[in-house]
């Protein structure tokens, strides 16, 4: 059920804008540090309009990348789904990037470069079927102690720097957001009201020791906390339509990780990383009457890479790592088993009532290896394999990883990459013993892409990709009962509520044209043409995916006018979202005023084309002693309405009326700097 929460969540609370950015496109790459580069920096990103100063938001902006119906928080990546993905913060592996409302934990003033990775990529990767994107935070100031209070519409946060001694300094960031000090004002619906405002809050924190020139050791700290809950009517439409909705949601989750990360470089061309962690997660979910779950978890990491020069033209990286993640959980829960591609997930169509708690771990050991040789001065082959075991599905797996970059000519290199890949659910609700399939098995996907990248002229680089995703052993739900019309109710329920019956593939061409002639202007326009399809086994179903977007089109253009004032405009187009249609409605024998929806072939119907433009200004302010920094931003400049989804009332759903995303809004925030 927590799909459904986040997405009830996000749809009410304050929606936070997007941020855009580019790069190459088998392995996007953005840093802090001004150099020559044929990528737009951290800093420019922060300034592109939409942002809110959130850097993570920049994935939208890049082929291949979309964020579902225009409210979901984490990104969906090449087709696939947004929970296939990996994320590592400094090294390590974090519980979440992605707050409720859409923004990221990461604070910008900390971030120095991330990166995506959304297909092909290296054996030091694993537990991800999709895209894995990495974020890295700056070191600590060493020189110079300082303060940063942000203040926007939609949060509130400070930053302190502190320098101990030439060896040592450290920064502490907290945040909050503001939304829920005015939203219950703002949002006037019959159908619900809030019991808890949605609110985040989440903090990042670090101590870095450098004891000689070599070596770095570094502690540091993040976590993140999430909380809303809604009351529903008698008499709302949600309630009429599933009565066991009456008594509202819950929902809060949050998450504290501590790490130490030692990194040196060696004399004999050897340089190592080593981070030990601990992730702790919390989830408390309430539903209905009586309905809860209550899960928390502790995993304990050990990871650990190498890289060591054999020549200059030959390169060795190797590494280990350890996961143990204890899981505890406790719930009551009546609701048929739902997957993302079910249409009718209401709690009402539940034939049982389940119960339990316990524990159970998950320990997974792994080792990667990859050898980068330049075999010919125009050829660089990365033939790779990771090594890995799952003590808790049993399974061992081998799978190579290979890319290839071949320089056809001085402007113009060919990209090659393949790989397989594993991943375990990250839902333990789909493998526990009362309430899912302890025998489900890892999903897998082979990857394959295939590219050119074309250096115009200095500061003009056109990139164009062609991808091919095979997925197997998808997890789905248990079918609806009507599809087992000669079992009795006791023998439907003895059916496992889910199994490892999906498959699906996804193919399709990015190209970007990239132009950063100077720091004065600079933009990029990008087009992505692509399919993404499903397949359910226990129903026989073939269907587009629910994140087939075939048509994506991104235009970023800043221009700084002077040292005070900057610009700059982002446009976005993309192919309407998919959606199951309904087809009609049928009384419920057992239920008097209870109407069941009669759905069509799944993700079936497509909404209108989506498209926004956004604009931003900025003015920067120097005074003796401290600086500022105002934005001020039009989202939805032309106020399209945007159709994001539909929405059905009365108890007959004998009304239909659009959900559409952000109207034309003005936000504003200012930055200080002491």
């Amino acid at each position: 059920m927590r799909p459904f929460a986040a997405s009830l969540i996000i749809a009410i609370s304050a929606q936070a804008v997007q941020l855009h950015a580019e790069v190459t496109l088998d392995k996007v790459t953005t840093t802090g540090e001004d150099v020559e580069s044929s990528r737009p920096t951290t800093e420019k990103l922060l300034k592109i309009p939409g942002a809110g100063n959130d850097p993570l938001r920049a994935l939208e902006a890049l082929p291949g990348v979309v964020f579902g119906n225009g409210r979901e928080a984490a990104p969906a990546v090449r087709g696939s789904s947004p929970d296939d993905n990996a994320y590592y913060l400094d090294f390590l592996p974090v519980g979440y990037l992605f707050h409720n409302d859409g923004s990221s934990i990461v604070n910008d003033a900390l971030v120095e470069g991330f990166e995506l990775y959304p297909a092909a990529f290296g054996p030091e990767f694993n537990n991800a079927t999709g895209a894995v994107i990495t974020a890295d935070s700056r070191s600590p100031y060493f020189d110079d102690q300082q303060t940063i209070v942000d203040l926007s519409l939609l949060r509130a946060g400070v930053l302190f720097d502190v320098p101990v001694n030439e060896s040592n300094a450290a920064f502490l960031s907290a945040r909050m957001s503001l939304f829920q000090y005015y939203l219950e004002n703002l949002v006037d619906d019959e159908d619900f009201e809030f019991t808890t405002v949605p609110e985040f809050y989440d903090y990042q924190g670090a101590w870095e020791y450098r004891p000689d020139s070599v070596s770095t050791l570094r502690f540091q700290a993040i976590g993140a906390r999430d909380k809303a809950g809604f009351d529903f009517p008698e008499d709302s439409d949600f309630v009429q339509q599933d009565p066991a909705l009456s008594g509202g949601l819950e929902a809060e989750q949050y998450f504290n990780s501590q790490g130490v990360v030692y990194e040196r470089f060696f004399s004999s061309g050897l340089s190592m990383k080593t981070g030990v962690s601990q992730l702790e997660e919390s989830f408390e979910f309430s539903i209905g009457q009586g309905n809860f779950i209550d899960a928390k978890s502790n995993r304990y990491g050990l990871r650990s890479q190498f890289i060591y020069s054999v020549s200059l033209s030959h390169e060795l990286q190797f590494g280990a790592e350890y996961s143990e993640q204890n899981i505890n959980y406790k719930g009551r829960f009546s609701a048929p088993p739902c997957d993302e591609f079910s249409s009718d997930c209401r709690l009402v169509t539940a034939t049982e009532e389940l119960t339990g708690s316990g524990n159970f771990a998950i320990r997974e050991f792994n080792a990667n290896l990859a050898d980068q040789w330049n075999i010919l001065p125009w050829w660089q082959l990365t033939p790779g394999v990771l090594a890995s075991y799952n003590e808790f599905t049993e399974n061992t797996y081998a799978e190579p990883r290979l890319e290839s970059r071949i320089q056809v000519a001085l402007p113009l290199t060919w990209t090659l990459g393949f790989g397989e890949y594993h991943a375990l659910s990250g839902n333990p609700g789909q493998y526990t013993p009362e309430f899912g399939n302890p025998d489900i098995n890892e999903t897998r996907s082979t990857h394959y892409e295939s590219g050119l990248e074309y250096q115009i002229r200095d500061g003009l680089n056109l990139i164009s990709e062609l991808y091919y995703k095979d997925i197997t052993d998808i997890v789905v739900s248990r079918a609806a009962q009507n599809n087992y019309p000669g079992l009795t109710t006791e023998e439907y329920n003895a059916l496992s509520r889910y199994t490892n019956d999906g498959s699906g593939q996804s193919w399709g061409v990015e190209t970007l044209l990239n132009a950063d002639y100077s720091d004065r202007w600079y933009g990029w326009v990008s087009l992505t043409l692509s399919r993404t399809e499903r397949s359910n086994d226990i129903t026989g179903e073939n269907f587009r995916y629910s994140y087939d977007k075939p048509i994506v089109i991104n235009a970023v253009g800043n221009y700084r006018w002077n040292d005070r004032w900057t610009f700059g405009l982002k446009w976005r187009y993309e192919s309407g979202q998919l959606v199951t249609p309904l087809d009609g409605v049928e009384e419920d024998d057992d239920t008097p005023g209870l109407f069941n929806p009669i759905y069509g072939d799944p993700f079936s119907e497509r909404l209108p084309a989506y498209h926004r433009l956004d604009f931003r200004a900025d003015r920067a302010y120097q005074f003796s002693r401290w600086s500022m920094d105002l934005y001020f931003e039009v989202i939805n400049l032309y106020a399209r309405e945007n159709v994001v989804g539909y929405r059905y009332l009365n108890a007959d759903y004998s009304e239909r009326e659009d959900v559409n995303d952000l109207p034309p809004i003005a936000s504003f925030g200012v930055r200080m700097v002491f």
